[in-house]
């Protein structure tokens, strides 16, 4: 697959099923509202933890399934136009102790960054004072600062998802075979691809930055009342949420059609369990 077609059809797949958009919609909404009431849950005595953590895991098993079900609905239709939502959803379910180690994969990822990020005080300057005066002239402090920023939302938002869904893929749909050699073999063929990362990066940019922006985007307080503001604030909200569900289906549209196209290309494939 060439990378201009892979691009377009990745575009294409995002949109092309009102089910799959009506079933984000709705049950992110639902799930962010259950996350937030599982905050309110207090822990007191034994009991009250209990019930926390149970609700935990259960919200968590929920995101999971939702989330590697979409994956495995799109590597669904490559192969057979007449896939079910249903039956990929029930598909992840049954291969969710894999998909959970993805999960534990994607976690150590993402605290390593987090660990990368306390040194965002120090590090800056201090490439800066190694430098020669005839760099540090034109590299001022703000714009390594920037730079830094820069490359740790590229670890955080492009390069950990990057690499861990096409396993994610795999797991979902495959359970603990896609750690076989040849699941190995496909994730590195996945991910060599400059179209793959690019479309991430605009999936990152479009659900992150952008999405972001909308939000802190704020009517003149000067003149507009408070129906207005609250109006901006839901027509703000839904935008980014639908901007957001636009960019992950994006993101779970490339994944598969890059698997599909390993497969095609002779990599040993395992039959989904």
């Amino acid at each position: 697959m060439s990378r201009l077609a892979l691009i377009r059809d990745s575009f294409r797949d995002t949109f092309t099923s009102p089910r799959l958009w009506l079933l984000h919609f709705f049950a992110n909404a639902m799930l962010f509202a259950l996350v937030s009431a599982w905050l309110l849950i207090p822990v007191a005595n034994t009991l009250y933890l209990i019930l926390n953590a149970a609700l935990g895991v259960l919200l968590l098993i929920a995101v999971l399934i939702l989330h590697a079900g979409t994956l495995n609905y799109f590597a669904d239709r490559q192969s057979d136009a007449d896939s079910s939502l249903g039956g990929s959803l029930r598909r992840a379910a049954r291969h969710l102790a894999a998909v959970a180690v993805c999960l534990i994969v994607f976690y150590g990822l993402w605290l390593l960054v987090d660990k990368c990020e306390s040194y965002s005080d120090t590090l800056p300057a201090y490439i800066r004072s190694t430098l020669p005066v005839a760099l540090r002239r034109h590299l001022t402090l703000p714009v390594l600062d920037r730079l830094f920023a820069a490359i740790l939302f590229a670890a955080r938002w492009i390069f950990a998802p990057a690499v861990v869904l096409p396993l994610l893929l795999q797991s979902a749909n495959q359970g603990f075979r896609g750690f076989t050699f040849a699941g190995i073999s496909a994730w590195g063929r996945s991910i060599a691809s400059i179209a793959y990362w690019f479309l991430l990066a605009v999936a990152a940019i479009a659900g992150v930055v952008a999405a972001g922006k909308v939000m802190d985007l704020t009517p003149d307080f000067k003149s507009s009342t408070f129906h207005a503001e609250l109006l901006s604030f839901a027509a703000r909200l839904l935008f980014a949420y639908l901007l957001a569900i636009c960019a992950w289906l994006l993101v779970c549209s490339v994944v598969a059609r890059r698997a599909n196209a390993v497969r095609s290309a002779g990599l040993p494939r395992n039959s989904a369990a």
